[in-house]
């Protein structure tokens, strides 16, 4: 019927329809013969089936004030390298020992995300807003509740985000050339302006130039964690796929659209993604940019969740964050999502992310906890039984350690190197790329037949009901000329 097709669901896609499929995302992948694990793979399912202890981690975090630091400063920078060893020797010479993260610096700034104690991270910050290339640094600090990150990483790198092309040649570090910051108040005014305008198009209203464009430059899957209405999921799987320099496309959502008047709003979690990428659309031909000030995670501080769905995906250990709901949640549960289950597409997703429990897959998920308990922590059927160590579930989210964590590594690990492809890096993430969009185009063109079904059994309904009403007035008019005869005919005495 047609009710059945308007209601049918796409099958939720799924990372593992082969062997040799690989994730796109998170940690190395190791690839272990069936031989090897099989025993250890039924005892984990059936722990995780019954809810056992083995089934789920307990980590263990280290006493203290923790938190997570982010900010980032985009400013010229003469000396990178003499500038990263001022900041190792900062943090050695002041025993900053527990500070550990992601800190980049470039020609063209400073990009931070870490974290440590307290006074650790307290005194890091403010020592570099006091060096004077740094002068004006905006920085955020969050509770937590042990390391966040496992290690240091402070280097020079000389792009601060991943982009096509790099972003050496983007003039960021001109703040006119970059889009104009707006406060998470501002932002909420104008994100609900652009709502009601855009309504004003889908209806007719105004014309389809007026339409505001509001940009998630985020990878897909923080997408599905959370977002503000009216921004479009994008199409791209991760952000560094985005169109960049030497690139003469633009962004799905700006396809179309004219540079000169078309209003542009953009956010990322931090900010730094929109202050490079506006910078590149200025060169474009875009004028009317938008950014949000110290990005999502600043506004749902600030100013709340209004307009925003779900949580926000972070790319430390927490995975997760929505400060709204900080306390109000119980004991296990887990933070909403924007979107629901991708494994049963029907129950609400709990965050954060999970990797999927079969070590070659490692696809990072979101999924209902019946449907991590149903599969045993595999983000398919199909992962369950592939040849691979299966790792313990993680009903509440989190990241896996290394695979010797849960392998025994005296009979494991002779197999695992056998069946390593000593294949690069490049090579490796190319191959999964490759992988999953063809899964990608074949759940679109399953989507687009289903349209098509539909639109036809919408078509057919609609010419049989126009059918029917045309041969109901035909006989109504035919009724109606009988009766008119009728009462013509002359009466007989």
């Amino acid at each position: 019927s047609i009710t059945q097709l308007l209601h049918a669901q796409v099958q939720p896609f799924s990372c593992c329809c082969s062997s040799s499929s690989l994730s796109t995302r998170g940690h190395h992948s190791t690839v272990v013969h069936a031989a090897a694990v099989p025993a250890a793979a039924a005892q984990i399912a059936e722990d995780a089936a019954a809810g056992g202890a083995a089934a789920v981690e307990d980590e263990q975090q280290p006493a203290g004030d923790w938190t997570v630091l982010n900010f980032y400063h985009l400013v010229d920078i003469a000396d990178p390298d003499g500038v990263v060893l001022r900041h190792r020797s900062f943090i050695s010479a002041q025993g900053l020992d527990s500070l550990c993260g992601r800190i980049y610096i470039s020609a063209q700034g400073i990009n931070c995300q870490a974290g440590g104690l307290r006074q650790h991270s307290e005194a890091y910050v403010s020592w570099v807003a006091s060096q004077p290339e740094f002068a004006g640094l905006f920085h955020t600090l969050w509770p937590a509740s042990g390391p966040m990150f496992p290690k240091l990483r402070l280097k020079h790198k000389p792009s601060l985000i991943s982009l096509a092309g790099g972003m050496q040649a983007i003039p960021c570090t001109d703040a006119a050339m970059r889009a104009t910051p707006l406060q998470p108040q501002q932002w909420q005014q104008k994100l609900a302006a652009a709502a009601a305008v855009n309504a004003a198009v889908e209806q007719g209203r105004e014309a389809p130039s007026k339409r505001v464009v509001v940009m998630d430059l985020r990878n897909d899957y923080e997408w599905d964690a959370g977002h503000f209405d009216c921004a479009p999921r994008p199409q791209e799987e991760v952000f560094a796929e985005t169109p960049g320099v030497g690139e003469a496309g633009v962004p799905s959502p700006l396809q179309g659209a004219d540079p000169d008047n078309t209003e542009v709003m953009m956010y990322c979690t931090g900010g730094i993604r929109c202050d490079v990428y506006s910078a590149l659309l200025r060169q474009k031909g875009f004028k009317n940019l938008y950014s949000l000030h110290g990005g999502v995670q600043h506004y749902l501080r600030e100013a709340g969740n209004e307009h925003w769905r779900g949580s926000l995906f972070v790319f430390d250990g927490r995975m997760a964050i929505n400060p709204v709901l900080e306390g109000q949640l119980q004991e296990d549960e887990g933070l909403p999502a924007a979107v629901p289950c991708q494994m049963c597409a029907e129950a609400p997703a709990a965050l954060p992310h999970v990797n999927c429990a079969n070590i070659d897959c490692n696809e990072l998920f979101i999924a209902c906890n019946a449907c991590k308990t149903k599969y045993h922590g595999c983000c398919c059927e199909a992962c369950q039984s592939a040849p691979r160590l299966l790792r313990p579930i993680k009903i509440s989210g989190g990241n896996y350690g290394s695979w010797g964590n849960y392998a025994d590594v005296d009979s494991l690990s002779p197999v695992i190197a056998t069946g390593r492809r000593h294949e690069g890096r490049v090579a490796r993430r190319a191959r999964r790329r490759e992988a999953l969009q063809a899964k990608r185009e074949a759940v679109l063109t399953q989507r687009k037949e289903l349209r098509a079904a539909v639109k036809a059994a919408v078509r057919a309904a609609d010419e049989a009901q126009a059918a029917q009403q045309a041969a109901q007035q035909a006989a109504a008019e035919a009724a109606a000329g009988a009766a008119a005869g009728t009462a013509r005919q002359p009466v007989v005495a």
